[in-house]
């Protein structure tokens, strides 16, 4: 029980009066009698019938009492379609009944008895929310306000502001719309409100867009389905055009595509080749980050402490490391190759934080900034959109639901921007798009694709399949990308650990699931993404070129260890899952693995290693180093979905494109909702921050292009 579901706005007589149960979408078939089936099925057939004679004689009728003796019944839409049917005597509901039987059957669809008696109690349509079915409950609420108002003679109308009837697209199916935030069948708002730029999602895209359109000088509405601003990683990047040659920033858009299986469209790469360094610098400005107008200028910021010292807004956020680089000569990384010549192509890769702070902490810096300036800039938390609206095939708005469940509609006199994130968390969309990832934990929440699902469902085309995927795990220990011994979960050696950090996801896919700690709850008994890293104390001694990234010391890593050091910081203390032991059995019982399997797999391994040669798996030599020494170190990884980084086709300027590649006017969609700016199976990894990068960039892009138009 919660928030009141009030029948202001929904009784005709009212503020704005009720939703027709004529209406097509959301309210449908009502007791007007309007056919010989619903005289059948109707009681008071001739008082109903007299008022629906004229409205004079249905206010004669009604004077008489408060009701119109009979009954009426009206739809309106919850996840499915919710039924009331409702009888009254002169003075009072005497009866009424809730066909919940198309919601979902744990939720929703248990509730019909309980609504009903809150209706019949209540002796209204105002009635409490039932936590964990509020969609369900105020379907039912919508529903009886109807019935009540043809009780009462009223004429019911469908209000001019209803949005279109939303029907599922054609490329999704119910199960992934009921996934998400999104509605369907017409609403009928509670409350209008007049906007020229609508952005939805507050996130890495989101934020920038609101920025840039509200700095524009235009009015504009940012929605966010949480309470706070939303984003996660720590590391957006940009390149740098006065470090870099235009011809290393053409090969920069060349070997881009090639890494993302040449699917790319390469205008959106050289969109954000164009304008990344903007949208970066704007970042840091707003967030307080840096006291300079210009960053880019000849300034080395591969220096982490020169970096640390220029973005730092003395409040606890700084950049603790770079990973800033100029792409020339010839780049290379496990299994790809790429020669820039004499060209040059530098991106500045700033990491924000320290952890567990994240580009999330600062993004609210930005809007918080942004917000104390633009008066014009208007912001809306936990206010999820369930519906666009549009008029002959231009987006107008917005629809959006509140905390207390009122439908409030943003109009959008220039455009919206829907910059809601992946779909990681909506199964139905997972098993058709990106089906690799189903059995892999997720690292965020709420990401069910609302901003797909709407903008499907107004003629925009999916990226073709398969979706690219974002999968790691930097949390869990350090040296994630050198090439130890690497075991599964029952302490076999499953690969070549030359393969790379990357594609780890794709291999162990095969392996088989473990219960560890954060699995989330669609994997209850487990789930994949799990394997060791293996190495012992002599790594310290090896020859640097014998590291794939660098070595990292011992002393370095003790606030790896969980309860090695007192409150760590720089960390996120739940993630860090590393361990040494004096011996591999003890070693062994710490990650979870059996000991017997895991010391015979590392005999093995060390006669390889001894050999000279990987006859197993294929690993260069030079990696081949046999574990001997104690102690023992053991890296637990767990493999996570990132992100999920394809959505729908969109041009330069984020606007998003039909299935002809015509633009939908008024519709832009941004960061992880936008595409194909990668297209591989894997996000590419030759550019530290480039996911973040692209989201600041195409947020700044649409922001701008949206306060452009006339």
């Amino acid at each position: 029980m919660g928030t009141k579901i009030t029948r202001r706005d929904f009784l005709k007589g009212t503020a704005l009066g009720a939703v027709s149960a004529a209406a097509a979408g959301i309210l449908g078939g009502c007791a007007k009698e309007s056919s010989a089936s619903e005289k059948e099925s109707t009681t008071g057939k001739e008082s109903t019938a007299s008022s629906q004679e004229s409205s004079t004689a249905g206010k004669e009728t009604v004077a008489s009492g408060t009701y119109i003796p009979g009954t009426y019944s009206a739809t309106a839409q919850g996840i499915g379609t919710v039924t009331v049917t409702m009888t009254f005597d002169a003075e009072k509901i005497t009866d009424v009944v809730v066909d919940v039987s198309q919601e979902t059957p744990d939720i929703g669809g248990k509730y019909g008895d309980e609504l009903a008696k809150m209706i019949l109690t209540a002796q209204s349509a105002e009635i409490d929310t039932i936590s964990g079915a509020t969609t369900t409950a105020s379907a039912a609420a919508k529903a009886a306000a109807s019935c009540i108002a043809q009780a009462k003679g009223e004429e019911v109308k469908t209000d001019s502001s209803a949005s279109a009837d939303f029907t599922v697209p054609p490329a999704l199916t119910a199960e992934e719309v009921k996934a998400s935030s999104c509605e369907l069948g017409a609403i009928t708002p509670d409350e209008i409100k007049e906007f020229e730029v609508v952005v939805v999602g507050a996130g890495a895209a989101g934020v920038p867009a609101a920025g840039f359109a509200a700095e524009a000088g235009v009015k504009v509405a940012l929605l966010q389905r949480e309470a706070s601003v939303v984003s996660q990683g720590n590391c957006g990047s940009a390149i740098i055009k006065s470090r870099s040659t235009e011809a290393g920033i053409r090969k920069w858009v060349h070997h881009t595509n090639g890494l993302n299986d040449w699917r790319s469209d390469t205008r959106l790469l050289q969109a954000y080749a164009d304008h990344s360094e903007e949208a970066l610098i704007w970042y840091l400005n707003r967030a307080g980050l840096t006291a300079e107008t210009e960053y880019g200028d000849g300034s080395k910021i591969d220096d982490n402490a020169r970096c640390s010292e220029l973005l730092n807004n003395g409040n606890g956020m700084f950049a603790f490391m770079s990973t800033s680089q100029d792409l020339t000569g010839m780049w290379s990384d496990r299994l790809d190759s790429y020669d820039y010549g004499d060209d040059h192509c530098y991106f500045m890769a700033p990491w924000i934080g320290p952890k567990p702070q994240n580009v999330g902490n600062t993004l609210q810096l930005v809007l918080d900034n942004v917000a104390s300036q633009c008066s014009n800039l208007e912001i809306f938390y936990s206010m999820p959109a369930v519906q666009l609206v549009t008029d002959g095939g231009k987006v107008t708005g917005v629809i959006a639901k509140n905390a207390d469940g009122k439908y409030i509609q943003f109009n959008a006199a220039k455009g919206v921007i829907l910059a809601t994130g992946d779909y990681m968390n909506n199964d139905a969309m997972v098993a058709r798009w990106c089906p690799d990832v189903a059995d892999f934990d997720k690292k965020q929440y709420h990401k069910t694709g609302d901003g797909h699902i709407l903008a499907l469902s107004a003629g925009a085309k999916m990226e073709n399949l398969g979706h690219t995927k974002m999968m790691h795990d930097f949390d869990s220990g350090l040296m994630y990308e050198e090439p130890f011994l690497y075991v599964n979960m029952d302490g076999e050696r499953f690969t070549n650990e030359y393969t790379g950090f990357v594609y780890m996801g794709n291999i162990l896919k095969y392996q088989r699931g473990f219960q560890g700690q954060n699995v989330d709850a669609n994997h209850p008994d487990g789930s994949r993404g799990w394997y060791c890293t293996i190495y012992d104390s002599s790594y310290e001694s090896w020859p640097a070129e014998e590291f794939v990234s660098s070595m990292v010391p011992a002393a370095a890593m003790q606030k790896y260890i969980p309860g090695a050091v007192e409150n760590p910081t720089g960390v996120f203390a739940n993630l860090i899952d590393s361990h040494c032991c004096d011996t591999l059995e003890e070693l062994a019982a710490e990650l979870g693995i059996p000991a017997d399997t895991l010391t015979a797999t590392v005999e093995r391994y060390n006669e390889l290693c001894e050999a000279g040669s990987d006859s197993d798996f294929g690993k260069p030599a030079k990696y081949m180093h046999p574990i001997k020494t104690g102690p023992f170190w053991g890296v637990r990884k767990h493999i996570r979905v990132s992100a999920l980084c394809s959505g729908v086709t969109i041009n330069e300027n984020g606007q998003a494109l039909d299935a002809a590649g015509q633009v939908i006017d008024g519709l832009y969609c941004v960061g992880n909702l936008g595409g194909p700016f990668y297209g591989g199976n894997d996000y590419p990894f030759h550019q530290t921050g480039l996911s973040l990068g692209r989201c600041y960039t195409f947020g700044m892009l649409a922001g701008k292009h949206a306060a452009s138009k006339a």
